[in-house]
C-alpha cells in the first residue's frame, strides 16, 4: 500500500471513529436528560369546571382564582392561550397591554365597565371585546353580582406570567416583590400601567 493511501485511510478511520463517539455521547446525554419529543396538540371538550385551576398570589387580583383552559401545558396548544376568571363586584383588571398577541374578552354577564384604547363603554351580556397588540385594556365589575369572563389570546406568551404569579388552590400565596412582578410581566410580553403616574395611561378614553 502506498504511503498516501495509508495516510488517507488513517484519517478517514479517525473521522469515522470521532463521529461514532460523538453520536454515542449525544445519545447517552439525551437519555440522561430524559429528552422527549414535543407533544402534539390534543383535542379538548371542556366543561365549565374543566381546566388547570390556579389562584393569583400577587397584584390587585391576589387571592382570586382563575382557570387555564388551553395552553402549552393544558392541551399542548401551539398557538392559543385561553383562561377563565370571575370578577366580583368592584373588582378590576388593571390597565395593561400585550405586546405579542391580540386578545378577545368574552363577558357572560352585563355590568363590566371596559376601557380599551379610545373606547369606554359598559359591556352587556355576552359582550365581546377585541384588544389589538399594544393597546391599553382595563375592566371593572360595576354590577352587584359576579361577572364570568373568558380571555383568548392569539399567541402564547402571557401564560408564562399567569403561571408564574399563581399557586395551586390550598397552597400558600407567596408574595411577589414589585421587581419580580415587573420581570415576570416582561417574560409574559405584557406591560402594566404605573399608577404613580396617574390613574389613566396616555391616549385612553376616560371621564
Amino acid at each position: 500500500m502506498r504511503p498516501t493511501t495509508i495516510v488517507l485511510t488513517t484519517a478517514l478511520t479517525t473521522i469515522l471513529m470521532a463521529a461514532f463517539l460523538f453520536a454515542r455521547e449525544h445519545k447517552e446525554r439525551a437519555h440522561q436528560l430524559d429528552e422527549k419529543p414535543a407533544k402534539s396538540p390534543v383535542p379538548l371538550i371542556l366543561r365549565d369546571e374543566d381546566g388547570d385551576h390556579l389562584v393569583h398570589r400577587a397584584g390587585p387580583l391576589g387571592g382570586i382564582p382563575f382557570t387555564i383552559k388551553v395552553d402549552k401545558q393544558f392541551g399542548n396548544s401551539e398557538d392559543f392561550f385561553v383562561f377563565a376568571e370571575t370578577l366580583a363586584p368592584g373588582q378590576a383588571i388593571p390597565f395593561h397591554k400585550h405586546h405579542n398577541a391580540e386578545e378577545i374578552l368574552l363577558f357572560e354577564e352585563a355590568g363590566a365597565r371596559v376601557i380599551v384604547g379610545d373606547k369606554n363603554e359598559n359591556a352587556g351580556v355576552h359582550s365581546l371585546v377585541f384588544i389589538p397588540r399594544d393597546t391599553w385594556i382595563s375592566a371593572t365589575n360595576t354590577s352587584n353580582g359576579p361577572i364570568h369572563l373568558l380571555a383568548i389570546f392569539s399567541r402564547p406568551g402571557f401564560e408564562n406570567y399567569m403561571r408564574a404569579i399563581s399557586s395551586r388552590p390550598g397552597e400558600p400565596l407567596k408574595p411577589l416583590s414589585q421587581d419580580e412582578l415587573t420581570r415576570l410581566r416582561t417574560l409574559g410580553h405584557a406591560t402594566y400601567w404605573d399608577t404613580s403616574k396617574g390613574p389613566y395611561p396616555p391616549g385612553v378614553a376616560h371621564p
